[in-house]
């Protein structure tokens, strides 16, 4: 799997409107924006491999992602991390965690980080609660 495979599994599961942005002349905007019942977004997809070894998580996050976020965050937008690891795990993380992010943190702590996560294939009934969270 790759970031654009996982774009393809979110757009053909996830219920909500979504737009993939490919943006060269804004650094770190996010890849994804979504609509749904007048609440709107954005969503930064990565894609890792696997869990660290050493237990650290290494994010694949740049800086200026992490800056965009805040200072969208700060205006009062929402922003959000969905990571999907492997083949066996998604979770997403909100972007105000950016910071936190950048510094490694131990699986413990991207855990309690999460809004929401799912261990497995992602069910139809998983995609609607994962949905729930991020247009709340």
């Amino acid at each position: 799997m790759s970031e654009s495979n996982f774009w393809t599994l979110l757009r053909n599961n996830l219920p909500l409107k979504m737009y993939r942005v490919e943006n060269r002349v804004m650094r770190g905007m996010p890849d994804v924006h979504y609509i749904r019942d007048g609440k709107s977004g954005w969503i930064e997809l990565k894609y890792i491999e696997k869990w660290a070894k050493r237990g650290r998580f290494t994010s694949g996050l740049r800086q200026s992602q992490t800056f965009w976020a805040n200072q969208h965050i700060r205006e009062g937008g929402k922003s959000w991390y969905l990571f999907r690891v492997g083949r066996d795990f998604t979770i997403l993380i909100d972007g105000e965690n950016g910071k936190k992010l950048l510094d490694r943190p131990a699986k413990k702590e991207v855990m309690a980080m999460a809004a929401w996560h799912k261990q497995g294939n992602v069910t139809s009934d998983d995609w609607i609660e994962l949905s729930k969270v991020i247009a709340c």
